[in-house]
């Protein structure tokens, strides 16, 4: 009888070791990355698509990293990179052109969750160092391992001024676009690109560097604060003629639609819609218009900015981000994806 009861208890005990045994671990494979960055109508310029480095992360069904592999010369030449990995379900990033802290941060990360959650600035990118990200996945099978594409975006939306028409009365004469620049402009973002604002840049405009909302917009600290937000014109344009532009901006995504409110100043910074902010000298006096970027700011497009001057601005003393009456300013934001070139526009 205790022989039968011991039988049965050690035929138990391998049931239950059976059922609760740990899966076999992945065997060895391969998976090839590719990556591209479509030269379209909306595409980014080369400088914008240039690669100092470009790091693979894979991670395993459990979000587990597998293997993380840094691009090497002949990988960026081919624009592609075979890696050794395990079997089964795998999520794929790529992560282009971080600063070297930042890299470090990522290369820290054991699990997907901790790559995502790596934040960055507006002023970790240069002008041709643009921070890349992109994300897929992949089944890795034993005999032929597997392939995965990827597409390159930027985190940031590029703003484009595109032309400045002097259309005022003929007594105006010709102005001077003097520059510039992006106010309320949101920072900080992450890998996942699914960051909360919480750095903005520009403040209402303002020279925060000066102490407050009160010293002339568009100089001193706006230049130390991120590097992409300010730009020197110096334009003359005749009356019935138009600048072509040329300048471009970048700023983090923004989702709020929210326009400065009147007057826009105040002791408590309330965050709103970025603005692009064309500053003219017209008969020697400085005349501000704003033009917001009210329909989201969204990543990877490209925001093309076209005004059409008709009567004085604002001025510094009333308000500079006060709203423009139709009456003096036409404007209009035609938007296009870096990648694919579908665009839409909207007036201002």
């Amino acid at each position: 009888m205790k022989t039968k009861f011991l039988i049965s208890l050690l035929a138990a005990c391998s049931l239950l070791s059976f059922c609760t045994r740990e899966p076999e671990p992945g065997q060895a494979s391969v998976l090839t990355v590719s990556w591209e960055d479509t030269a379209t109508k909306g595409a980014a310029t080369e400088s914008e698509k240039q690669l100092h480095s470009l790091w693979f992360y894979v991670f395993d069904a459990n979000g587990m990293l597998d293997t993380a592999h840094e691009c090497t010369a002949a990988d960026l030449s081919v624009r592609k990179a075979t890696i050794p990995v395990k079997t089964g379900g795998k999520t794929v990033y790529a992560v282009a052109n971080l600063p070297a802290d930042r890299q470090n941060a990522a290369n820290a990360a054991a699990t997907l969750d901790e790559l995502e959650a790596v934040t960055f600035h507006l002023t970790d990118n240069g002008e041709s160092r643009f921070i890349m990200m992109a994300k897929g996945t992949a089944n890795v099978v034993a005999t032929s391992g597997a392939d995965c594409p990827l597409k390159l975006e930027r985190p940031l939306a590029k703003i484009s001024l595109g032309t400045v028409r002097n259309s005022l009365p003929a007594p105006f004469g010709a102005i001077t676009v003097k520059h510039a620049f992006l106010c309320n402009v949101v920072g900080n973002q992450n890998i996942a690109c699914n960051a909360a604002a919480g750095t903005w840049y520009n403040q209402n405009g303002t020279d925060a560097a000066n102490g407050g909302k009160t010293a002339t917009i568009g100089q001193g600290g706006h230049g130390a604060q991120a590097a992409f937000t300010y730009r020197d014109v110096n334009a003359s344009v005749n009356l019935g003629g138009s600048y072509d532009g040329g300048q471009v901006f970048y700023a983090m995504p923004n989702g709020i639609t929210a326009e400065p409110g009147n007057p826009a100043y105040g002791t408590t910074f309330v965050p709103t819609c970025t603005v692009l902010m064309v500053v003219a000298s017209i008969k020697g006096k400085d005349y501000y218009y704003p033009v917001p970027l009210k329909n989201t700011l969204v990543r990877n497009t490209d925001n093309v900015v076209n005004l059409t001057i008709i009567g004085l601005g604002n001025t510094l003393e009333d308000g500079p981000l006060n709203k423009i009456e139709k009456a003096d300013l036409r404007a209009s934001v035609t938007v296009s994806d870096w990648t694919t070139g579908s665009t839409y526009t909207e007036t201002i």
